[in-house]
């Protein structure tokens, strides 16, 4: 996770460097986009006069990545003194009829174009032509300026609870500022001194501390340390062996959508004792199981990675606060029940892991290593074969240009993995969102298949008849997938 002692909006984390150097290599690009249907198209002029409202609020809409010369030092959000809007923003239509599955091939088109690191890291387009009448908004962003949840926080500024919310003045955009590398490195040699003296003080309280606490309950101090290196051992082992099925990796992507009523895995998690994110994994897990036995595979596990946010009240909206969980999806498991059993025992076993946070102890010397050794890692480090993630949104609807947000896709980053599913619920809906590596998953129409099945499976613990709509993918684009 980030580090709580940031010393301001200037200065770039460790756990945040590592994500943005990460982006510089395709194979761990982390890049977070969500896909918005409206209810009506804004007007252009809406659209701008939001989006220039929103980068007045929200710092790192305007600021850039300013990074030292000498990698040992961390980079700095600068606000850019060459900000234009125009660049960040594009406008658009979809072609006719403006189908859900038009929509995932604009969105797919987005999730696999790179951002300008010379720039603030994030764009959004507005689409005409949604069928119905409707628009869309698509917004992406740089996972080095925040996470999932933060996301949320962050660009409260954008959204509105109201149609035609009142508003005040404009507000003064923020003070440009023209620093260059070596004013930074200048800065960081000068600093440099007492970075040291600061850490030696910080590391001797720490002994000090530990000494004491040592010498007052030994047993218990011994047993702390003994407890969280094992803790360590089992949160960075791997939890399943991957699916010979879901092997292949590639830069290509293809998005998936589709959606169900809240209430309905409520009923389901009340029904057997679970939590909604037990049923949402569940579901993933039964799709993945009528997936392998559509294709004649058998496996008893797959290797999937769940992000458990870190974030506490007081931690600021930009920025990294996450750990990760690692656990073996049951697909071997024919009763829904028993499976939702296991994923709830399996889930609650992780988050209560003393070293959930060491990723966020680690950053900052991943974010010190030469671009070769971080590559060599990120190559040797096993990697699930699913990621899932869970994000609880507004329970009334919201707004933004003026138009109500009916429909919210998330696409989170898929390094490495074979699909990414993010899911968010919007006054009362749950939306799915899936980044699928089609060299993992080779017939994303039969996986889509297979996860209506799969969640209606799941959903029936609690509810007769679920509503799951039927997930629209997107085509493939190979002319647009670039590294």
């Amino acid at each position: 996770m980030a580090s709580r002692s940031a010393a301001n909006d200037r200065d770039m984390t460790a756990f945040d460097t590592v994500l943005f150097r990460g982006d510089e290599d395709p194979h761990t690009r982390a890049l977070l986009a969500v896909t918005y249907v409206l209810d009506r198209t804004p007007t252009r002029e809406q659209f701008v006069a939001t989006f220039d409202r929103a980068s007045r609020l929200i710092l790192r809409l305007r600021q850039k990545v300013v990074a030292p010369p000498l990698p040992v030092f961390l980079p700095s959000w600068i606000v850019d003194p060459d900000f234009d809007l125009g660049y960040h923003l594009r406008f658009g239509r979809l072609p006719a009829p403006g189908s859900l599955r038009a929509l995932m091939d604009a969105s797919q088109a987005e999730v696999v174009t790179h951002l300008d690191s010379a720039r603030p890291l994030w764009e959004a387009v507005l689409l005409e032509g949604v069928k119905g009448g409707k628009a869309a908004v698509i917004i992406k962003m740089s996972h080095a300026i925040t996470d999932g949840i933060g996301a949320v926080k962050l660009f409260a500024a954008l959204l509105d609870a109201e149609r035609s919310p009142t508003r005040g003045e404009m507000p003064p955009p923020p003070i440009p500022e023209d620093v260059t590398p070596e004013e930074l490195l200048e800065k960081s040699l000068r600093r440099l001194p007492a970075s040291v003296l600061h850490g030696l003080a910080t590391n001797w309280r720490d002994v000090v501390g530990t000494a004491a606490q040592l010498a007052r309950a030994p047993a218990s101090t011994v047993g702390s340390v003994v407890g969280y290196v094992r803790s360590l051992g089992r949160v960075m082992s791997a939890q399943g062996e991957p699916s010979p099925l879901l092997a292949g990796r590639s830069l290509a992507r293809r998005c998936l959508g589709f959606e169900m009523p809240l209430v309905e895995l409520k009923q389901a998690g009340k029904a057997v004792g679970a939590t909604v994110n037990d049923i949402y994994v569940a579901g993933i897990v039964a799709a993945l199981r009528r997936y392998h036995e559509a294709l004649g595979e058998s496996v008893d596990s797959v290797p999937i990675a769940i992000p458990v946010n870190l974030r506490s009240e007081d931690d600021p909206a930009a920025g990294n606060f996450f750990g990760a969980i690692l656990m073996a999806g049951p697909i071997g498991e024919p009763d829904p029940l028993e499976r939702v059993r296991k994923i709830s025992h399996d889930i609650r076993a992780a988050r209560d892991e003393p070293a959930i946070g060491v990723m966020g102890l680690m950053a900052p010397v991943l974010a010190r290593l030469p671009e070769s050794v971080r590559h060599s890692m990120a190559e040797s480090t096993p990697k699930p074969d699913i990621q899932a993630s869970n994000i609880a949104g507004p329970t009334r609807p919201i707004y933004i240009s003026g138009a109500r947000i009916e429909k919210a896709y998330g696409f989170g980053p898929a390094p490495g993995t074979g699909a990414m599913f993010t899911m968010q619920s919007i006054a009362g809906t749950c939306y799915i969102g899936v980044n699928l590596d089609p060299a993992a998953i080779t017939d994303p129409g039969l996986f889509g298949r297979c996860l209506q099945q799969g969640f209606v499976e799941t959903l029936k613990l609690g509810v007769e008849r679920p509503r799951v709509s039927r997930p629209v993918v997107s085509r493939g684009l190979d002319h647009k997938e670039t590294a």
